[in-house]
Formats: C-alpha cells, structure tokens, sequence
C-alpha cells in the first residue's frame, strides 16, 4: 500500500546539543561540526563527477543532509529521503540481542531525532531551500514526483531488501541513478551476507556487494553503468579512524519509455 505523501514540516532547532550529525561540515553561525564521516575532500568523486545544475535530485538517506546541501550548491533542486521512525530501521535480529531489542531501538529513536536536527539546523544556517521526506524507503510515493537524478549514498548495506530499495528509488528517476558504496572489487555478482553468528555487535549492516552486483541489479532496472569513480572519505568512527575506499556507480535509464509504465 502506498503511503500517504506530504513534505515535511521543518524544526526549528537552536542549540547543537541537541544535534547528531553523521557528516562534517561547516555550519555558518556555528563552524565546523565533526561526523561519522568526512566526505567533503571527495564529494565530486562520492557523487560519481555528475554535473548537478539544472537538476531534480532525491537525496535517499540524507542523515545531516551533507550531500544534499552539496548537491544544492551544485545547482540542483533537492529533495531529501530519510525514514519517519526508528522502528523502520532494520536491525539484524540476532540471537544474542533479543533481549536487549527494546533499548536498542529506543536508542535509536533518540538518535534519529538529533540527527533530524542536525539537519535542520544545517538547513536554516545554510538558507537551503531543500525539501524534506520522511518515510518508508521501500514504498517512495509518486507524490515526490519524477526526478533526474536519484542519489543512494552508502544505504544499500544497511537493508535487509535492497534491491526493493533501489527499484522504489529507480521508479521516480527519469535519467540518473547513482550508488554509492564500499564494494568488493569483483567482476562476479555477487553479495556477502555479513552477521556473524560470534559478533552480536554486527547488527546495522547486512550485506557486502560486488562491483559485479550492483552493476547487475542496476541493469536489471533498466540502468546501464557508464562509469565508476572511486573515492576515499573519511571514517570518524572511534576504532576505525582511516580512509575507506567507495565506489560511485552512475546508471544511465537505457529506456525512458519504461517511466509512465513504473509510475503509472
């Protein structure tokens, strides 16, 4: 069932402590914010070298909004995906955290929260004029409209479906699908399923793709790879601090008249 389309409403957030913010950036009346990740020395590299003027562009798995912003001053029209509620996020049910399920979950909610305001805050310091979505990442309604461009930025690996997520984002796009994620360097299509039945801690990411795979679920979508760019962002996470290789995938729609029919 499709759900119910309507733009968010924006907070109005003051102090940064209050605030999460899952990438760097400068926030202007605040400065310079750290994140889990730095990716402002690669972003041209991370967005796969796409010139955004002129552009509609989803911004599936905004978090702080980093790359939406960049996006906007790269002269695209943005609108900004991130899911409505805590209870969507897609913890790997494992044995070991069944009993702690509930404060997991409910430690996740408040940290959504504060990465919401992250978001908002950067928006109104940066006068951006995004648009904002919160919803199921695999139900994206037709509301949203048709975009040029529609941007995953290291999100596949952390669902449980994503070739669902790809094809709720690939049905909006009319041009571009860009993926960005860390991947095997393997030609063969193929797909890791990372949790491991010793670690308990290993409950946010499912899946380790292979160059060859999502090449694969792009051109089963009707997306044609043109070319890959390679970056190094920054990890800011305490014990894995260091530079991490990711790879942009930009798919090209061989079909625009496969649109009316996906969106119909």
């Amino acid at each position: 069932m499709t759900e119910q389309f309507e733009y968010a409403k924006p907070i109005m957030v003051e102090s940064i402590e209050d605030c999460y913010f899952y990438h760097s950036m400068h926030v202007p009346g605040i400065g310079e914010v750290s994140g889990d990740w730095d990716l402002r020395a690669v972003v041209d590299d991370y967005l796969g070298g796409v010139d955004f003027s002129g552009k509609r562009v989803l911004d599936v798995g905004t978090a702080s909004g980093f790359l939406s912003f960049e996006m906007e001053k790269r002269g695209a029209e943005v609108v900004s995906f991130d899911l409505d509620d805590a209870a969507r996020f897609e913890f790997v049910p494992h044995f070991k955290q069944q009993h702690d399920l509930g404060k997991i979950v409910n430690n996740r909610r408040r940290t959504l929260q504060r990465r919401k305001n992250s978001y908002w805050l950067a928006h109104r310091a940066l006068q951006s004029s995004a648009r904002v979505y919160y919803g199921n990442i695999y139900d994206l309604p037709d509301g949203l409209g048709r975009f040029d461009i529609v941007v995953f930025g290291m999100v596949l690996s952390h669902l449980r479906d994503p070739f669902q997520a790809l094809y709720s984002g690939s049905r909006l796009s009319t041009t571009l699908l860009i993926v960005t994620n860390q991947t095997m360097k393997m030609e063969e299509p193929f797909a890791c399923f990372m949790p491991d039945p010793d670690d308990k801690t290993l409950i946010t990411a499912w899946w380790a793709f292979s160059d060859g795979c999502i090449t694969r679920m792009l051109g089963v979508l009707g997306f044609r790879v043109t070319h890959t760019v390679m970056s190094r962002p920054e990890c800011l996470v305490r014990s894995r601090e260091g530079h991490e290789s990711c790879t942009a995938f930009v798919g090209e729609r061989m079909s625009t008249g496969l649109i009316d029919a996906l969106t119909s």
